[in-house]
């Protein structure tokens, strides 16, 4: 449908998908979209009774959109085409990524699985290999699998499509996206036919050991994050506001402005020394191990177990996925970059030799919050579906053994050596 033929009513749902290619939606003003399709903001009443509604419209239209795109992937599914599917959610992605843009940045959860109950209700048989009537996972084995392509495709993807929004220049040097999307699905392939466990169970025993004493050295969660965690539960990250949280506290507004100017400071200086404290356990239990098999499995388990004993954190993600894909540069001051360095340095000096080609003109920074968000997805999913500590140690063990496949290309991680 041509420009012209578009209504007054498309042309305001397109415009505010338009700007949610590089903004929240909560930024979004109808002014902004009024001027967008050159309307007055009085016009836009005449479709939408309020932003909400509008909201409403743009959610529809997301739901209707991949409902069709998943009854494809399902008809590739069952032929048999693998390799099919994934490219066809690839290319979806690459075509509307402000669909998924708003899906991860705009709703207040991380990534929970009550996203995918809708399209499993309508019958999206892929999606009933996942879930039984009830929400239950039916496959645990198939569920990880699921799970790692899923976190796969979007990070890698949104990714991309963030690094670029953020840093024009990157555009000229940045492979196109045809060529991204084949290494991507080399990566999935990659990590999904593993055959032999990278890891015995004693090494991981000795591992997972060796990752609990770090946990035992951190402090308690600061209060006044704790509260920013309850805040966030009940309204969502983009309505919080400074005197919720003192409410939250139990305190006067005015306290908190004795240490914070604003809100956006105030989340800043509450999350970075978190971030920074996990990232210098991981460092830490990483330079304590020896073969790249053993520094990727320390790096996604220490990980795991602080989002696992500092719960409320998980809130603070969605600051860090905020930030991170509109806001390089506030992303770029919570992390020390020291830290942040060194880990990139870790990540690249796993990706094994033969496996170059694969990961070549995409960003260790892209790499490494591929890695990173593994773990953030799986206790998410962790805690809304109950997992016991066995499902748990399960759960991580396959999606190590999926990643290690992804990185290694079939080389023996185990083998000493590299820049380690």
């Amino acid at each position: 449908m041509s420009e012209e033929e578009l209504s007054t009513k498309e042309k305001i749902i397109q415009a505010a998908f338009s700007l949610l290619k590089n903004q929240l939606f909560s930024s979004i003003s109808l002014s902004k979209i009024a001027k967008e399709v050159n309307i007055s903001k009085t016009a836009i009443y005449r479709h939408f009774e309020n932003k909400d509604a509008l909201e409403v419209a743009l959610k529809n239209k997301i739901y209707e959109d991949m409902l069709s795109l998943l009854k494809k992937v399902d008809g590739l599914y069952e032929a048999g085409d693998y390799d099919g599917c994934i490219l066809l959610v690839l290319r979806f992605i690459r075509n509307y990524p402000e669909y998924l843009n708003y899906g991860f940045f705009s709703a207040p959860e991380v990534g929970e699985d009550k996203e995918l109950y809708q399209f499993s209700d309508a019958g999206i048989k892929i999606f009933n290999c996942f879930f039984d009537e009830n929400h239950k996972i039916k496959d645990f084995d198939f569920y990880l699998k699921g799970l790692f392509v899923i976190v796969t495709m979007i990070d890698l993807m949104l990714g991309w499509f963030g690094s670029c929004d953020c840093c024009p220049e990157l555009k000229k040097v940045r492979l196109p996206y045809e060529e991204c999307e084949n290494r991507i699905l080399n990566i999935i392939k990659q990590g999904l036919a593993f055959e032999n466990p990278f890891l015995d169970p004693a090494q991981i025993a000795r591992l997972d050991t060796l990752c609990l004493e770090s946990m035992k050295k951190l402090p308690p969660l600061d209060k006044k994050l704790v509260a920013l965690g309850n805040v966030v539960l009940k309204v969502g990250f983009q309505n919080v506001t400074v005197e919720a949280i003192a409410d939250e506290l139990g305190i006067v507004k005015s306290s908190l402005y004795t240490w914070f100017s604003d809100k956006k400071e105030m989340i800043k200086s509450l999350v970075s020394p978190e971030i920074n404290m996990m990232l210098s356990s991981v460092v830490e239990n990483v330079n304590a191990v020896q073969t790249p098999a053993e520094k990727l499995y320390v790096m996604l388990k220490t990980e795991t177990l602080y989002f696992i004993t500092r719960k409320k954190m998980l809130s603070a993600c969605k600051w860090i996925q905020i930030s991170g894909n509109y806001g390089h540069e506030d992303y770029d001051t919570l992390v020390d970059k020291k830290l942040s360095e060194r880990m990139k340095n870790y990540v690249g000096s796993i990706i094994a030799e033969n496996s170059r080609t694969d990961f070549s003109g995409i960003e260790l920074d892209l790499i490494m919050g591929w890695i990173f968000s593994i773990p953030v997805f799986l206790v998410v999913n962790a805690m809304h579906h109950e997992f016991s500590e066995v499902e748990m140690s399960r759960a991580l063990t396959g999606l190590y053994n999926m990643t290690a496949g992804g990185l290694a290309s079939g080389r023996d991680l185990n083998k000493k050596g590299g820049s380690f």
